[in-house]
């Protein structure tokens, strides 16, 4: 690795970190689309990488609401139980998918996220009605498919099932990191298991950039409104999507 893919990877982790410390989610549907189109990882190699970044920076950026006892310790355990088998079908089917296939699925799944973000509307949801186990169990599961399958923690569909279940904002997003960081962990140690590549030394200097990037944004997420924040990132999952489909259709 060079010092200029390095100091680039360091640089581009901040977001990475910066977007899961503000929102509890985000920044791994970041991190895959930096690490092929601009790392030039292949979309296997980056999607294996992208779990070690962004569990390491879930946890860097969980540390703090630790401290504020905001975290939902048995909710977050039962929805990455329910994702396990969700987890083991979508690493398999990693293995199956062609490189080329697997980059226009991330970047499908990157415009239906943004488009939901751009047309959402209310600034904060909040839900205090009861879902039925098997909700959960289905929650659990498709988020444990999307970590296992696009290398990505799920904490785009995590904070929704969270405030769906009754938490608030201030807890679904330290839940959320946790639930993204064990299941990203569980998703790799499968992966690792199946003798899977992982590029580790890209890794690092992308994880040293999350966790300056969760520092600014326990002292930045008072003074940003969640609206403003999820249009803005909206826009550039947009932009990477339209950069990630432009490399993969050109390779």
């Amino acid at each position: 690795m060079t010092v200029t893919i390095f100091v680039q990877a360091l640089l581009l982790g901040i977001p990475v970190g910066l977007t899961l410390g503000l929102v509890g989610g985000g920044g791994s549907i970041l991190t895959v689309p930096i690490l092929i189109g601009v790392i030039g990882l292949e979309p296997k190699a980056a999607t294996s990488a992208s779990l070690v970044i962004v569990a390491v920076n879930a946890i860097a950026a969980l540390r703090v609401y630790m401290c504020e006892q905001l975290v939902q310790y048995r909710m977050a355990f039962t929805v990455t139980a329910a994702g396990l088998l969700g987890s083991i079908a979508g690493t398999w089917a990693n293995h199956l998918i062609s490189p080329q296939i697997l980059t226009f699925a991330f970047t499908g799944l990157m415009v239906l996220i943004a488009t939901k973000m751009l047309y959402s509307t209310s600034d904060e949801t909040s839900s205090t009605h009861l879902v039925s186990i098997s909700r959960i169990m289905l929650a659990g599961t498709l988020i444990g498919l999307t970590t296992g399958f696009f290398g990505v923690g799920g904490g785009f569909i995590i904070v929704p099932a969270l405030l769906a279940l009754g938490l608030t904002m201030r807890q679904a997003v330290p839940t959320s990191l946790l639930v993204i960081a064990l299941n990203s962990l569980v998703a790799l140690g499968l992966r690792l298991m199946a003798g899977a590549n992982v590029p580790f030394a890209y890794a690092l200097p992308m994880i040293l950039g999350g966790i300056i990037g969760s520092s600014l944004a326990v002292r930045i997420a008072p003074k940003i409104g969640n609206l403003g924040l999820r249009r803005a990132f909206a826009a550039l999952i947009l932009g990477l999507a339209a950069y990630l489909g432009m490399t993969a259709f050109s390779r």
